[in-house]
C-alpha cells in the first residue's frame, strides 16, 4: 500500500468502521484481510518469529504403532505448550485509523499443517484476530469478540502451512495477558489432507456415491473433529425430544473428549468427496470451534457436549434420531470419517449381537453392539465416535473400536445407546437428562430437520448500541424476520426485560410458511439514562409448541455526553505525528463537516469536505501533504471542524 492512500479519508472511515462496531461482528469464519493488503506495514519477513521444535518423524511413528495397539484415537499432531502474549512477544505497530496492528509469524519447518490453541481468548468489541499462511496465499481464519466463550478459550482449524502469522488488530495496545494467551502451538506430521499413502483405504465408500442415496439426512448430521489440535474423530448431531435444535454431539470418549477438552473440539461439517470414488478433494470451509462438555460415561465409551455456536443454515446440517431400546439391530450403517478424511459409509447386512468390547460371546458385560464384519465398506482409526445407525435411520451406539480394515472380515465394536441412557446415573454421565430433556421417556426419535423447525428467527443477533447521555445511539435499532417454516399456524411473542428498549409488533400470528418482521429500538428511557453499561434479553417465544424459542442480549453504553458543541474533537493522535495524523470527532447528529488544517499562521494547507457525516464517532485522516501535494515540515499545526451546529480546533505537532 502505498502513502498516497493515507490520503483517502473515505477509505480509511470504512475500513474503521467496519473494525470498530461491535455491531458487525461475525462468528469465525474463513474471511478477512491480512493487515498488509490494506495498508503500508512491516514485511513478514521483518517481523517477530516463534519457531517450534522440529518434529522427528521416525520417533513419531513408533509412538503411533503402540497408540493403535492401546486402542488410543488418531494423532495427526502434537503439541508444543507455550505461553505467548502480545505483551511479551511479537511486533506492533500503529496503523492510519490509530489502531494497533500486533503480528506474530509461527513456523514449524516441514510440518504438515499447523493449528492454534488460545487458552485465555476475551476479545475486545472491535478487534479482531487474523491466521494466514505466512506466504500470503491460501484462505484467512478470522475471529472477533463475537467468538468469545464463557469457556474463555478458543482453538482453530488447521491452517495447511508450516510458517504462518498471528495478527490482533485492536483499538490500543491494552490487549494483552489478560485477553489473549497462545497456550498450544499443533504441529501437524500427518497429512489432514493426504492424497498419498496416508489416505484411508481404497474399500471405503465416498457419501457422494449411489449406495449412500437413501441415507443421505444422516450423512448431513455427521462431521469429522478434532480435538486439543491433535486427534481426528467422528461425531454426530443427535435431535432431542424438546426437538428445540439443541446442537449436541455425540462422539466417544476414547478420542479424549472431557470437560477439560471440550473447549478445543472443532467440528467440520461436509467434508466429503466432491465425486464418487474420489475419497479425496474434501473441503474444510464448513467450520465451527468449541463446545461445552455435558456427560460421559466409560463403560459405553460415549461422550455428549454442546457446540457453543449457533448452527449456520449453510452447512445443511441436521440432527440424528436415536434408538435406546434393549435391541440388536438386524443391519446397521456407519458414517464416520476413516483416517479422519474424507466422510465415507460403511454396511453390514446381517443381525448385531451385544458383547463386550473386542470380545464375541454373548451378551458379555452387555455394552458394546459387534458388527461381525462390515459387507461393504470398513472403518479405521479416525472413524472413532461415529455413529451406528439402525435400519430405521436411529442412533444405537458409537464406534469404540475394532479389526475392521479393507484387506479383512474382521469385527467393530460399538458403545450402546441402551446403556449410556442411564450411564452412570448422574447428569454428567447419562445421555437421557440431554436428549428427553421433557421426560417423555421414549425409546425412540426421528432425525430433526432444522429447516422445519417451527419459529426461525434471523438474524440470530441481539441489539448492541452505543451513545452519549441523551442518545442518539448507534445503531438505532434492529429489525428482525420471523418466519414460520411449519405447514401449522403458530402464535409468537416477542418481548424485552428493559425497559429502554421498545417492541413493535411483536404479537402475532404465523400462518404456515409465511414470516413477518418486528422491530427493537432504543426509546426516551435510553435517552435518559445516566453513563454506564446496560444489559438486557430479548425473548422470542412460540407459543404454540415452544419449538424455536430463542433469548438473545441487549447492550446499551451510554458514554459522557458532548457539552455543547457539535462537533466535538475527542483526540489527535499520533501527537506527535510524522507521516500521517487521525482526528477522532463526535457528532450529535448527522451533518455535513468540513475539515481543515492550519499552520501556526492561520494559513489553510489542507481541507477536506464530508457530505452528510453520520451522528456519533467519526474519524479523518490527514496523510500531513499539503494542498500542493508535498508534505509539510515540523512544526505546530491545528486541526479545524466546522458544522451547522458549531465548531471545534485541536493543537497538533509534526516531528520529521
Amino acid at each position: 500500500m502505498t502513502s498516497q492512500r493515507l490520503g483517502q479519508a473515505a477509505v480509511l472511515l470504512l475500513f474503521a468502521g467496519a473494525l470498530l462496531d461491535p455491531t458487525v461482528a461475525q462468528a469465525g469464519g474463513w474471511g478477512g484481510s491480512a493487515a498488509s493488503d490494506q495498508w503500508q506495514v512491516l514485511p513478514v519477513a521483518e517481523i517477530a518469529r516463534h519457531q517450534t521444535p522440529p518434529l522427528d518423524r521416525v520417533a513419531l511413528a513408533v509412538e503411533d504403532e503402540e497408540r493403535l495397539l492401546s486402542g488410543q484415537p488418531y494423532r495427526f499432531a502434537v503439541p508444543q505448550l507455550v505461553n505467548i502474549t502480545p505483551d511479551e512477544a511479537g511486533t506492533w505497530e500503529t496503523l492510519p485509523t490509530g489502531e494497533r496492528l500486533w503480528r506474530l509469524r509461527i513456523s514449524c519447518p516441514l510440518a504438515s499443517s499447523l493449528n492454534l490453541g488460545f487458552t485465555r481468548f476475551d476479545l475486545d468489541p472491535g478487534a479482531r484476530l487474523l491466521v494466514y499462511a505466512a506466504n500470503g496465499t491460501g484462505p484467512v481464519m478470522q475471529f472477533t469478540a463475537a467468538d468469545n466463550r464463557s469457556h474463555g478459550q478458543l482453538w482453530t482449524p488447521v491452517l495447511l502451512t508450516d510458517d504462518l502469522v498471528l495478527e490482533l488488530v485492536t483499538a490500543d495496545r491494552s490487549t494483552g495477558a489478560d485477553q489473549l494467551v497462545l497456550g498450544s502451538i499443533g504441529r501437524g506430521y500427518r497429512s489432514i489432507m493426504a492424497d498419498d499413502l496416508e489416505k484411508s483405504g481404497s474399500c471405503n465408500i465416498d457419501v457422494v456415491c449411489s449406495e449412500a442415496d437413501d441415507w443421505q439426512e444422516e450423512v448431513a448430521a455427521v462431521a469429522r473433529i478434532t480435538v486439543s489440535g491433535l486427534y481426528l474423530c467422528t461425531g454426530t448431531l443427535i435431535n432431542n425430544t424438546a426437538q428445540d435444535g439443541k446442537p449436541y454431539f455425540l462422539t466417544a470418549l476414547h478420542c479424549n473428549v472431557s470437560a477439560n477438552s471440550a473447549s478445543t473440539i472443532v467440528v467440520y461439517w461436509n467434508f466429503e468427496s466432491p465425486t464418487c470414488g474420489q475419497l479425496g478433494g474434501g473441503s474444510m470451509a464448513d467450520f465451527q470451534e468449541g463446545s461445552y462438555f455435558r456427560a460421559s460415561h466409560s463403560a459405553s465409551d460415549f461422550a455428549l457436549v454442546e457446540l457453543d455456536d449457533d448452527l449456520n443454515p449453510a452447512f445443511g446440517v441436521k440432527f440424528a434420531g436415536w434408538n435406546r431400546a434393549d435391541t440388536d439391530p438386524a443391519s446397521a450403517v456407519c458414517i464416520h470419517h476413516p483416517s479422519g478424511d474424507e466422510k465415507a459409509i460403511s454396511f453390514e447386512d446381517d443381525p448385531l449381537t451385544t458383547t463386550s468390547y473386542l470380545l464375541s460371546s454373548i451378551p458379555g458385560d452387555g455394552n458394546f453392539l459387534r458388527v461381525a464384519d462390515w459387507d461393504l465398506g470398513t472403518t479405521e482409526p479416525g472413524s472413532s465416535g461415529a455413529s451406528l445407525f439402525d435400519s430405521a435411520h436411529r442412533v444405537v451406539g458409537q464406534l469404540r473400536g475394532g479389526y475392521a480394515a479393507c484387506d479383512n472380515d474382521l469385527s467393530d465394536w460399538h458403545g450402546r445407546l441402551f446403556v449410556s441412557w442411564t450411564g452412570g446415573g448422574s447428569s454428567d454421565s447419562r445421555l437421557s437428562d440431554w436428549l428427553d430433556p421433557l421426560g417423555t421417556g421414549q425409546l425412540f426419535l426421528d432425525i430433526l430437520d432444522p429447516e422445519n423447525i417451527g419459529l426461525v428467527v434471523e438474524p440470530l443477533a441481539g441489539l448492541s448500541g452505543e451513545g452519549k447521555v441523551g442518545g442518539p445511539f448507534l445503531p438505532s435499532g434492529i429489525t428482525y424476520t420471523l418466519e414460520n417454516k411449519g405447514t401449522e399456524p403458530i402464535d409468537f411473542s416477542v418481548t424485552s426485560d428493559a425497559a429502554w428498549v421498545t417492541v413493535t409488533d411483536g404479537t402475532g400470528t404465523l400462518a404456515g410458511q409465511t414470516s413477518t418482521t418486528v422491530s427493537v429500538s432504543f426509546n426516551a428511557e435510553a435517552e435518559g439514562l445516566p453513563v454506564g453499561q446496560y444489559e438486557g434479553a430479548l425473548s422470542f417465544v412460540n407459543l404454540t409448541d415452544g419449538v424455536g424459542d430463542v433469548d438473545l442480549p441487549l447492550q446499551l453504553s451510554v458514554k459522557v455526553g458532548d457539552g455543547s458543541r457539535d462537533p466535538r474533537i475527542q483526540e489527535v493522535a499520533p501527537n506527535p505525528a510524522s507521516s500521517y495524523v487521525v482526528v477522532r470527532y463526535y457528532l450529535g447528529r448527522d451533518l455535513d463537516v468540513k475539515a481543515r488544517v492550519l499552520n501556526l499562521h492561520g494559513r489553510v494547507i489542507w481541507e477536506q469536505e464530508v457530505e452528510g457525516q453520520a451522528g456519533g464517532d467519526n474519524q479523518i485522516a490527514w496523510d500531513t501533504q499539503g494542498l500542493d501535494g508535498r508534505p509539510h515540515g515540523s512544526g505546530v499545526y491545528f486541526f479545524h471542524l466546522e458544522t451547522s451546529g458549531g465548531e471545534d480546533t485541536a493543537k497538533f505537532v509534526i516531528l520529521r
